[in-house]
């Protein structure tokens, strides 16, 4: 069976600040995790719980689109990609919806770690949507020992 998961909210920053935000070093670094380095074509993700980095190829669409599709790393994930889709709210154009996707995990990926993943990228586009309100860096990963 394959598994997807679809989440989105909305935050109150223009499409130009979320995607730029989405698409950057600094912006992942403030909502994610703070083990990262991205370019517009190639990005890697560390994380102190697991012992291999994300390593993703990235693909962007100006203001609307970035998407992310892991060459290695964790199990299950290869071949696997993330989106986030970025629309304006049709009344404001300073609220931005932010429609993610994470989909084509490999067959013998198990639902509940699906389930799992999906729970921590709802996390994850929670702290997406206060950094984009507040300003605030709060990432899900530190990166620093306990």
């Amino acid at each position: 069976m394959e598994y997807r998961i679809a989440l989105a909210t909305t935050t109150e920053g223009s499409r130009r600040k979320v995607f730029d935000v989405l698409r950057t070093t600094e912006g992942q670094t403030a909502f994610w995790t703070t083990d990262c380095e991205l370019t517009d074509v190639h990005g890697r993700f560390g994380f102190l719980q697991a012992p291999i980095d994300l390593d993703v190829t990235i693909s962007l669409v100006e203001e609307e689109l970035v998407s992310m599709t892991v060459t290695s790393g964790f199990p299950g994930w290869n071949g696997s990609t993330w989106q986030w889709t970025l629309t304006t709210m049709p009344d404001d154009d300073n609220v931005t919806i932010v429609q993610f996707r994470h989909f084509g995990f490999e067959p013998d990926h198990e639902e509940d770690a699906v389930g799992f993943t999906a729970q921590t990228w709802a996390m994850i586009l929670d702290r997406l949507a206060r950094y984009i309100k507040s300003g605030e860096p709060d990432p899900f990963f530190t990166n620093e020992p306990a």
